[in-house]
């Protein structure tokens, strides 16, 4: 099992509520994430809620089931944890204003990948920095397009 740990961080031309609102929006991830669905399983969105992103095609689609431990919308930060079965761990999501019209996106993944031997971590964690650097991407072109 391979331990993979990675960040993205990115300014983006947007308010930071906005951003904000827009990580919190559960099914929304639908939206801006490459071929991936989202079901909230329980919970109204905040501290609690339970909801599975599955990415990916028929037999390679991967669920990833996820509990929100933390929400604080006044410091505009979550912390999720991967309950499995498939991957485990932690993600840290925060937002800060830079201006009233820019801010910046962090987005923290320290994760376990079951089947994938420690010496491909790296590489690993690579892809997936690469994968949510173009869904973030995606994100903020869908909100500037509002």
């Amino acid at each position: 099992m391979a331990n993979v740990y990675f960040t993205v961080i990115r300014d983006l031309p947007l308010p930071a509520d906005v951003v904000f609102g827009e990580l919190i929006d559960w099914k929304g991830h639908a939206n801006w994430v490459p071929l991936t669905r989202v079901q909230v399983l329980s919970g109204d969105g905040g501290q609690g809620t339970v909801f599975v992103a599955t990415s990916g095609i028929g037999p390679l689609a991967l669920p990833d089931r996820m509990r929100v431990d933390e929400l604080d919308p006044e410091a505009m930060t979550v912390n999720i944890t991967k309950v499995g079965p498939v991957l485990t761990g932690q993600v840290h999501l925060s937002v800060t204003s830079t201006s009233e019209t820019t801010s910046r996106l962090e987005w923290v993944e320290d994760i376990r990948v079951p089947g994938v031997p420690q010496f491909l971590a790296k590489p690993v964690a690579a892809a997936a920095r690469k994968g949510f650097q173009t869904s973030i991407t995606r994100m903020a072109t869908r909100l500037r397009a509002r």
